[in-house]
């Protein structure tokens, strides 16, 4: 059963502060079964190039204001710089509860038995609903 307790929520929150100082977090539980990071403030992310496969056009793509970011596909989706920040940030996430004596983050999940067992779930985002992301001068 997924699950995450709050010192391993605060040891993800000192991590993130420790490895990425330029950046300013929101670092929140819910229902004791996940965690959310947002970023809400520091430097502009890196404008890339994607592919629409809608559209079957590359297109210029930019982080602002407020997004769900998939990290499970973050090179493809926001290019190469914006995607190893993400991919640093889902690292820490899943590493940093072990260093405050929790759990690394596991998934023995399988979709064709319809059995899910994951450490926790996690979801990082650009700013929040009701406050976009600010981008320090």
């Amino acid at each position: 059963m997924a699950f995450i307790s709050t010192e391993e929520v605060a040891a993800i929150r000192k991590e993130l502060k420790k490895e990425l100082p330029q950046y300013k977090f929101s670092v929140t539980k819910h229902h004791h079964s996940s965690v959310t990071v947002a970023f809400m403030k520091g430097p502009a992310f890196a404008e890339y190039t994607y592919f629409d496969r809608y559209a079957g056009e590359e297109k210029e793509g930019k982080i602002e204001g407020y997004e769900q970011l998939n990290h499970h596909w973050a090179e493809d989706f926001y290019g190469k710089e914006n995607g190893a920040l993400i991919k640093k940030v889902e690292k820490i996430i899943k590493t940093a509860p072990v260093k405050a004596g929790g759990r690394e983050w596991y998934d023995k999940s399988d979709a064709m038995t319809d059995y899910f067992d994951t450490a926790y779930y996690m979801s990082i985002h650009v700013g929040k609903w009701d406050k976009g992301y600010e981008v320090a001068a």
